[in-house]
């Protein structure tokens, strides 16, 4: 699975996992549930895009595809250009949305440790052994709140020291309620550009202040609670990453459920249900597994289903797609964007990488796939650009755009200098041929196609080879002809020689 399609996936599970929670979950007294459904689902949708569950692999298009021209790719061919492709664009967009998430986050922390500091500092002992730091600040510019284990008051509430406050406060601190919310925050960085993140942490910070205010009630010395958080009640903005004892926009929440009675049992069948939903979804977003294609002779308008295209996938068609200004601009653009690898360059190895994918209706490139490859980093390369391709102008069928299964000969070539007399390099050669590590590598040795001995392999010699190219484990070599006998002498011009 690809990164992208990691953050689409888990994006769906933090949606689905939440609409459950508002349609069904919310309204229920049991807080604690709640609290650990809110993190628990946020941390398996993190999780359940990566399960790959096994099952029977798909068929995909049998042999036939339509084959493009090798473009060839030099080691010194213009790829070397720092023009970022639509790909890279996105993850830089992304690696400065997360970066300014974690200063933002940073910058909070700073400025409640820079409040915290500004007050006096007592140490406090509650009855359950748990110690915290009491903050008196020197003025009112904020409401009193609790962060990890400082409970910070402001000047008035340091004077008449609200014993329901406190005791609120008390409980934040005992029930670590600071990390769930470092935690959420966390997670809402790494998805920035999903908002339900944010409904998450509106709703973890609700669950809160239930769990603190049924502690507070459970104390027969807090009969009238609910008057006095509305008492309380004041317009003062409070820090992003603290509890204030009041917050005006679940006030009113807050006395709905302590008035309310407690759930029936039978609500907690909410939770089960949400795990079958979640399932599902695994089952939906699990990827199509491709067997192996099998050798078929090529047919006119043959059509198959492929993993992760809309509708059937032609080989030949009436008008083939075609390249944003034809075949003749697809060669610059590869030139352009494809980088010859440092571990295939430091190698000296060369050779063709054959690329298949499709051109959707659309004109999108999807199902991109290595046929056959040369390893070394070329593989990934092919791949990387032809994925970030614009868009085709679709091929047609009957008039109608259908999907298109083409195969990309890529041809990596080194610089003149670095090539053989005969102009291509083998990878082999840049391994000693009596070095028992390149045996060790290679376990098929395949000789003009047919597979031969180390032994074997390693007597050709050098000038004899023409063009090269390896596998994980596999290396091939294609040789020169042996030259022709010469002709025979003629009987007169044998006997004139003699003479």
């Amino acid at each position: 699975m690809n990164a992208l399609a990691y953050f689409l996936n888990a994006s769906l599970y933090l949606i689905l996992f939440y609409s459950c929670y508002w349609l069904m979950l919310r309204r229920n007294t049991f807080f604690g549930l709640n609290r650990a459904y809110l993190l628990a689902s946020v941390g398996l949708s993190f999780v359940m895009p990566l399960i790959e569950l096994p099952g029977k692999a798909t068929n995909v298009l049998p042999g036939g595809t339509l084959t493009l021209p090798t473009f060839v790719i030099s080691e010194n061919a213009t790829a070397q250009t720092n023009d970022l492709t639509a790909y890279e664009w996105i993850w830089v967009i992304y690696g400065l949305g997360v970066a300014a998430m974690l200063i933002r986050l940073v910058l909070n922390a700073w400025t409640v440790r820079r409040l915290i500091m500004t007050g006096t500092v007592r140490q406090r002992q509650v009855q359950q052994g748990l110690n915290y730091r009491l903050v008196y600040l020197p003025n009112d510019s904020i409401t009193s709140f609790s962060f990890g284990r400082y409970l910070v008051l402001n000047q008035t509430d340091a004077l008449t020291k609200p014993d329901a406050l406190i005791r609120h406060e008390e409980a934040h601190i005992c029930q670590h309620h600071t990390i769930d919310i470092l935690f959420i925050e966390i997670a809402r960085a790494a998805f920035w550009f999903n908002p339900v993140l944010w409904l998450y942490k509106r709703s973890l910070q609700e669950v809160h202040e239930f769990l603190a205010d049924e502690a507070v009630t459970r104390m027969a010395s807090h009969p009238d609670y609910a008057r006095q958080l509305v008492a309380y009640a004041l317009n003062v903005p409070a820090t992003m990453l603290t509890t204030p004892f009041v917050s005006v926009s679940t006030l009113k929440q807050r006395i709905v459920m302590l008035q309310k009675p407690a759930s029936n049992r039978r609500a907690l069948l909410g939770y089960a249900l949400v795990m079958p939903l979640a399932g599902l979804l695994t089952l939906c977003t699990q990827p199509d597994r491709d067997v192996t294609q099998t050798e078929r002779p090529a047919v006119l308008n043959q059509s198959a289903r492929v993993a992760g295209v809309d509708g059937n996938v032609f080989t030949v068609v009436e008008e083939q797609p075609e390249f944003q200004g034809g075949l003749k601009n697809l060669g610059p653009y590869l030139s352009q964007h494809l980088k010859y690898p440092e571990a295939a360059r430091k190698a000296s190895v060369q050779g063709k990488v054959f690329v298949n994918f499709v051109v959707t209706k659309s004109g999108e490139i999807a199902d991109v796939k290595i046929l056959k490859g040369i390893g070394f980093g070329a593989d990934e390369e092919a791949v990387r650009v032809v994925s970030g391709m614009p868009r085709w102008v679709p091929g047609k069928q009957s008039g109608k755009a259908v999907n298109v299964q083409y195969n990309l000969p890529i041809n990596f070539q080194l610089s003149e200098g670095k090539a053989t007399a005969n102009g291509k390099l083998s990878a082999f050669f840049s391994f000693p041929t009596n070095n028992a590590d390149l045996q060790k590598r290679f376990k098929h040795f395949v000789v003009d196609g047919n597979e031969v001995s180390f032994n074997e392999f390693s007597k050709y010699p050098k000038d004899a080879i023409v063009e090269a190219s390896s596998s994980q484990q596999t290396i091939r070599i294609q040789t020169l002809p042996p030259p022709p006998p010469p002709p025979p002498v003629p009987a007169s011009e044998h006997a004139a020689l003699r003479n």
